[in-house]
């Protein structure tokens, strides 16, 4: 079953994806459905086709399934930044070094290694950290790439203004648009804001329609009497 914020994003999120290819591709017929799964067991939560001017099938795929845990992610570093533990890392480090420096009664090893430690155990702490923060962000957007489609959308249930100065928000767009994945936010008051378009994938034999278990179903949906005289 679906959590509360997984169901406001489909609330929304279809509707909109749905009018952006309508208005895109100036198309009366767009098919919509849920929980498509491709033949090697991946799910995308929306499925959009469509038929195009020149006979050829567009597909688009949506992916909400890692929304809470992404917005969770995100808004975390929003509000708290990085965790404590940088703090105690240094703290630690001066404490350590100090003492050693008190017992070898040497004042450089007393006044100066104290406080570089400190500072690289707080540096190194916190660029280990963002580095995780950044994996963890990346994990999360792996089984996007197992849905196959013309177009690749992500929708997140959370509000647009939580990726202003935020650099774990800006790194996932970044991997996003590297991967080609375009990014809509659903907000509190079901505003939805197109954070990034996805960019158009090339299939290099037939169509993606071929990757998923519904693929007569569909197609003989979008393509009638037609698909019937090639079958």
């Amino acid at each position: 079953m679906p959590n509360q914020r997984e169901s406001n994003i489909e609330d929304f999120a279809f509707d909109y994806i749905q009018s952006y290819y309508t208005t895109r591709a100036g198309v009366k017929t767009i098919l919509v459905d849920k929980a498509e799964r491709t033949r090697q067991g991946y799910v995308a939560d929306g499925f959009f086709s469509y038929k195009n001017s020149d006979k050829r099938l567009f597909i688009a795929s949506l992916s909400i399934r890692n929304s809470s845990k992404i917005s969770s992610l995100l808004t975390g570093y929003k509000k708290e930044g990085l965790s404590i533990r940088r703090y105690i890392v240094a703290a630690l480090l001066f404490a350590a070094t100090l003492y050693i420096g008190l017992k070898a009664a040497h004042w450089a090893i007393l006044y100066v290694v104290p406080i570089l430690a400190a500072f690289a155990g707080f540096v190194l702490s916190t660029v280990l950290e963002k580095k995780r923060l950044k994996a963890k962000v990346e994990h999360l957007l792996d089984d996007i790439m197992h849905l196959h489609a013309d177009e690749r959308w992500l929708g997140i249930s959370i509000s647009s203004l939580v990726f202003r100065n935020n650099d774990i928000a800006k790194h996932l767009l970044s991997v996003c648009q590297r991967r080609g994945v375009g990014v809509i936010t659903v907000g509190k008051r079901a505003k939805v804001v197109l954070m990034q378009e996805p960019q158009t994938q090339t299939c290099r034999r037939g169509d993606f329609l071929s990757h998923y278990e519904s693929e007569d179903r569909i197609r003989k949906a979008l393509l009638g009497d037609s698909f019937l005289r090639v079958a």
